[in-house]
Order: structure tokens, then C-alpha cells, then sequence
């Protein structure tokens, strides 16, 4: 977590700790601090905690994202993308170029 802004972190592990769908909170380091994406966008990547299948989860992530979106955009001093990574593997982890690094930010625990 060396690359990624202290207070980015600190952010997106207070917001993500508010609901208890997410699971995991990961970030792009190199996007987070603005090199990867010209507009200055940063990459978030969520899990959600598993509900009964794959299909109910998408239906958590279809219903919520864009809210969940909007409420890091108003947290955060930049434009947020956001990703969902499936914990059953039906999605893939954001891909990582070179000179980034993917960072863990968040873990519920329990």
C-alpha cells in the first residue's frame, strides 16, 4: 500500500466499512495516484460478500453500484471507476499494467 495516497486508503476503507455487502476494497496504486488514467481517475475494485449465488450478488451489484459510485466520487478529490469482482471467479480481477500494482485497502472482518 507505499503507492497509494494514505488518505485514499483511509477513504475508501471508512466508506466500505458503512456496508456490509463489501467484502474487499482493492485499488489500482498506479491509478490512484493519477498516472494511468489522464483524466485523473482512479480504479476500484469491490467484492461483496456472498449471498446465496453468483446471480443473487450481480443483483446487489446491479442495484447498488451506481449509488456506491456516487458516494466515493463525493468523498474523494477524483473521478471514481468501478469494478466488481465476483468472490465465485464469473469475473476477473481488474488488470494490472505495468508500473501498477493491485492493493488490498479493505478486509471485513469476521
Amino acid at each position: 500500500m507505499n503507492d497509494i495516497a494514505t488518505g485514499v486508503a483511509d477513504c475508501l476503507a471508512g466508506w466500505a466499512a458503512e456496508h456490509p455487502q463489501i467484502r474487499r476494497v482493492w485499488v489500482l496504486t498506479g491509478r490512484a495516484r493519477g498516472k494511468a488514467r489522464g483524466n485523473g481517475a482512479i480504479d476500484v475494485a469491490l467484492e461483496l460478500a456472498p449471498v446465496g449465488d453468483s446471480e443473487e450478488t450481480l443483483s446487489i451489484w446491479m442495484a447498488r453500484s451506481d449509488s456506491w459510485r456516487a458516494q466515493l466520487a463525493s468523498r474523494l478529490p477524483c473521478a471514481v471507476k468501478l469494478e466488481w469482482i465476483d468472490a465465485d471467479g464469473s469475473t476477473r480481477a481488474p488488470r494490472v499494467r505495468e508500473g501498477e500494482t493491485r492493493a488490498l485497502v479493505y478486509e471485513r472482518s469476521g
